[in-house]
């Protein structure tokens, strides 16, 4: 799988004004991957990724997809957004399943439905919802209405799953638990992952690979790689690691030109707080 995006550009005009949220952008994802859009608020990248989306249309410049040129949403890309959108007269299975009763899918032969389904149930199990398979979503959390959603993206098996800043409105532990499921996720099924974030911490725990976005109008400054290796392998520890902090202070220097930031100080605050949380959960 291939994702090219080419000089890739979004203007908004309005009646007296021109908004350029996007100068000529390119950039390419590899199969397997898992990139990170990161930027500062209204830098083009959720527009980006609603344009990869088939959501919205470009200006300029064209996605494609393994040569394919994108020109409106398909099932080979599966698309999470911040809010849940899970139908509340659905429980979570048949929200799950969702795609599979969307017109065109109905007349699946019986072998391709029950592969689907042994799909469904086993990302139903990987994201720890499989007891939860007749709740309803007013019955959820919001971490756990999430995972419903990324359930959903991924059941028709995309070649790409799109995430929109999909923690965003979740706690602070709450994120952690979900960045942690999408580590396993990822090792799991190996779907290639575009991502975006404005959080740089969460960029740099979960990506392969980061590309910086510039404030608008939005452009990419640096195609940073992650060296962290396979997401399995990275604990949560990694976070107070050198090399982290290292890699944190490069992004926040990129996003923030000229900014101090005392690295110390912060991996010191952060190593308290995730200590009160792990006693929290001990119950200590």
């Amino acid at each position: 799988m291939k994702l090219q995006v080419r000089q890739l550009e979004k203007v908004y005009r309005q009646r007296r004004e021109t908004l350029r949220a996007l100068d000529p952008t390119s950039f390419q994802v590899g199969d397997g991957e898992f990139v990170t859009l990161l930027g500062p608020s209204g830098c083009g990248k959720s527009t980006t990724l609603q344009i990869i989306a088939g959501l919205e249309e470009a200006s300029g410049g064209e996605v494609l997809l393994d040569g394919e040129q994108v020109l409106g949403p398909g099932r080979d890309r599966g698309m999470v957004f911040q809010n849940y959108t899970l139908f509340p007269w659905l429980d979570v299975a048949a929200n799950a399943r969702f795609s599979f009763a969307l017109g065109g899918n109905h007349a699946r032969h019986r072998e391709a439905a029950a592969r689907d389904d042994t799909r469904v149930d086993s990302l139903l199990e990987v994201m720890g919802l499989r007891t939860f398979s007749r709740a309803y979503p007013r019955e959820l959390s919001g971490g756990m209405k999430q995972r419903v959603a990324i359930v959903r993206a991924l059941a028709n098996r995309p070649k790409v799953l799109l995430m929109d800043e999909p923690f965003g409105a979740l706690d602070a532990q709450t994120r952690e638990e979900m960045q942690e499921l999408m580590l396993l996720l990822h090792a799991h099924d190996r779907t290639t992952v575009l991502f975006v974030t404005h959080d740089v911490e969460e960029a740099i725990y979960l990506s392969t690979r980061i590309l910086v976005f510039s404030a608008r109008p939005g452009r990419i400054l640096e195609d940073v790689p992650v060296p962290f290796g396979p997401g399995l392998d990275r604990h949560p520890d990694v976070k107070l690691s050198v090399e982290f902090m290292q890699l944190k202070r490069k992004l926040i220097h990129l996003l923030h030109p000229g900014a101090h930031v005392d690295m110390d100080r912060q991996a010191l605050l952060a190593s308290l707080v995730r200590q009160s949380n792990h006693n929290d959960r001990k119950g200590t």
